[in-house]
């Protein structure tokens, strides 16, 4: 059965004062009709109305003795008119006993403001225990608070699988294109596990999610973007000297070096970058062993809560050695986070591009898939699908020798067990 059309045009508006608003328009009995909604869906109730409105007023009359009252009949006029606009040939009979049949009440009534405040309320203390990262609980309240703004004023329960296809049709942030069917997936997620957090609380009767269609991506075998030995040693170089930029005054945001151990780690030891909430901003100084050559990554400091060793190669010992961890710590205490974007920017680097160039360097070099999906904390899969074969061995002995400015590389090395021993 196809969806009658509407004549009333929905559209999205910016007023003169900046405001963007939702605008109904069109023309009912040669008047014309021209209103503005905050939200989405307040636009799409009211276009409901003057829908059910033309299909009163346009009716064909005849006078007959019934027993409904005024306002029954015409809802049971305005039924059967919808009927006939879809190009239906059913009787309002049918259409009524399949709505009884196949529509349940939610047991609560709920406006989807208070039922979205109470679903974060549960995720935050699913992060208190640690068992959704705060990067996942994030993104969970960004989607929330869109899907509040966009429902407001709405029972959770009337929410169906049409409101939200158009919802997760709608441009995200800045944007003005649709979402990618990826972004699309992802949204999708988090719906549904507020819509079952809503069915478990009886919100709503069913899920709408269940309609909504999860799109199967294809999966290309990726090339991970990373550094050549050479532009890894142009970095290192740079951040020797590197200070930040100069304040009002005389004083420089950090010292020459200061962001020397975050990136020897990132990039020599493949730790993951995040540092607010990620590995390298939990990793403590003592999981960093050099009497036995590993750092240590415990299930608390992972992403993915497992444990994993890292082999410490002699160059990134030099590193560390030359800047201690005591007097250059992991994360400078002042104006990182400024500092970090101005290298970043500087390099032109993306955020992963450290981790990537260690796990494709000690596949070059050690030609062990097994190896490096074990010290990166991957899997052996995801090593070949987009890391293998990316680097020579030559230009992974070339990375592996770079080192600070006043020590010498070897003249000779050999390996054995995944190291370099330098002679």
């Amino acid at each position: 059965m196809k969806k009658a059309k509407s004549r009333f045009k929905l559209s999205k508006f910016e007023n003169p004062s900046g405001d963007v608003v939702w605008r109904v328009s069109g023309t009912l009995n040669g008047e014309r009709i021209r209103k503005n909604f905050r939200t989405r869906a307040e636009a799409t109730g009211e276009r409901h109305r003057l829908d059910i409105r033309v299909l009163n007023e346009t009716s064909d009359g005849q006078q007959i003795w019934t027993t409904l009252t005024h306002d029954q009949n015409r809802d049971a006029i305005a039924a059967v008119n919808m009927l006939k606009r879809s190009g239906s040939e059913k009787q309002l009979t049918f259409a009524v006993d399949f709505f009884l049949r196949n529509f349940s009440e939610p047991a609560r009534a709920k406006l989807i403001e208070s039922a979205i405040l109470e679903y974060i309320d549960e995720k935050s203390r699913d992060e208190e225990k640690d068992i959704i990262t705060s990067r996942q609980f994030k993104s969970i309240r960004t989607e929330m608070n869109r899907l509040s703004r966009h429902f407001s004023g709405q029972s959770v329960g009337v929410v169906i699988a049409e409101d939200i296809r158009a919802y997760l049709d709608t441009p995200t942030g800045h944007s003005t294109k649709k979402p990618t069917l990826k972004t699309w997936n992802n949204r999708r997620g988090y719906l549904s596990t507020f819509f079952k957090f809503c069915l478990a609380n009886g919100y709503v009767a069913e899920n709408p999610i269940l309609e909504i269609p999860q799109y199967k991506l294809k999966k290309a075998r990726g090339t991970a973007e990373t550094l050549t030995a050479e532009r890894a040693r142009e970095l290192m170089q740079f951040l020797e000297t590197y200070r930040g930029n100069q304040n009002k005054g005389d004083t420089w945001w950090g010292v020459p070096g200061c962001m020397v151990p975050y990136y020897a780690l990132t990039l020599f030891a493949g730790i993951r970058p995040d540092w607010s909430d990620g590995e390298i901003g939990k990793l403590p100084v003592d999981d960093i062993q050099f009497d036995t050559g590993v750092i240590r990554i415990e299930p608390s400091v992972s992403k993915i809560n497992e444990a994993r060793r890292i082999k410490i190669q002699p160059n990134l010992r030099m590193w560390l050695e030359q800047y201690p961890l005591d007097k250059f710590p992991i994360i400078p205490r002042r104006r990182f986070r400024h500092m970090l974007r101005d290298v970043r920017q500087r390099f032109e680097l993306p955020h992963d591009v450290m981790r990537h160039t260690y796990i494709s360097m000690t596949v070059g070099a050690f030609l062990s898939v097994g190896d490096a999906a074990l010290q990166a904390g991957n899997t052996e899969q995801i090593i070949r699908r987009h890391y293998l074969d990316l680097k020579s061995e030559e230009e992974a002995d070339q990375f592996w020798q770079i080192v600070p400015s006043s020590t010498k590389r070897p003249r000779q090395f050999s390996k054995k067990d995944g190291r370099y021993i330098w002679q």
